[in-house]
């Protein structure tokens, strides 16, 4: 699969931030918190292998972050019972060591909205960790393991902190409920998900969603 993600370098209070940021469509991704400190990604087919396709590029490239633009303003109605706000939440996908302080990012986001950046094409393949057995899972089990995804709220944005092998595990559950989850809903009429609680902190938690908002829509308008 052929992304492509606009670079654009930032200087703020003498650091440089490489940012990238996507040309693919991104009206379709919501980013929500359900509770204290539980977390919740909503993607239809397409967006749920964008995803998949951003978790590995972010898992090869611990000097960068990526921030996902231009997504929808606000959550749409079938999804307000899973969030504490009617705002959408923008995504930034980065690596422990960039040590981001999240404080900054309305100075750095402003500046990256401000540059045009130049378009970088990346191969992916969002199935390449999808195929996963659960013995190779176990490693996030231990609490040792330093392997996790930390998550942090801050300017209408979730921040989601990882390290490579986390980032590459993580995006093989995205794929397979891209496939999976209009079939499920069609059957039941409930969401599809997965839990990534493998990967993060005993007090956080994150899901991924399957929703399609024509689907849905659908749906209402025919139990009307």
């Amino acid at each position: 699969m052929k992304i492509q993600l606009l670079q654009k370098e930032i200087r703020l209070q003498n650091r440089k931030y490489i940012v990238l940021t996507p040309t693919f469509h991104t009206k379709d991704i919501f980013a929500c918190e359900f509770d204290k400190d539980i977390f919740m990604i909503f993607g239809d087919q397409q967006s749920l292998q964008h995803l998949a396709c951003v978790l590995l590029i972010c898992a090869d490239h611990r000097d960068k972050l990526i921030y996902l633009t231009n997504m929808e303003k606000d959550i749409p109605i079938h999804l307000h019972r899973f969030s504490h706000m009617k705002k959408n939440n923008e995504l930034v996908f980065l690596h422990h060591s960039l040590q981001l302080n999240t404080h900054q990012w309305k100075d750095l986001r402003q500046k990256v909205h401000q540059q045009k950046g130049r378009v970088r094409s990346f191969e992916v393949n969002p199935r390449k960790f999808s195929d996963l057995s659960y013995d190779d899972y176990t490693r996030f089990y231990y609490e040792k393991n330093n392997d996790k995804i930390f998550v942090k709220r801050d300017y209408d944005t979730l921040f989601i902190i990882g390290s490579k092998i986390v980032f590459e595990y993580a995006s093989g559950l995205f794929e397979p409920l891209s496939r999976t989850g209009a079939g499920s809903f069609l059957r039941t009429y409930g969401h599809e998900h997965f839990h990534l609680y493998p990967f993060t902190r005993n007090t956080q938690g994150l899901y991924v969603d399957y929703y399609d908002k024509a689907l849905w829509n659908k749906h209402v308008k025919d139990s009307e």
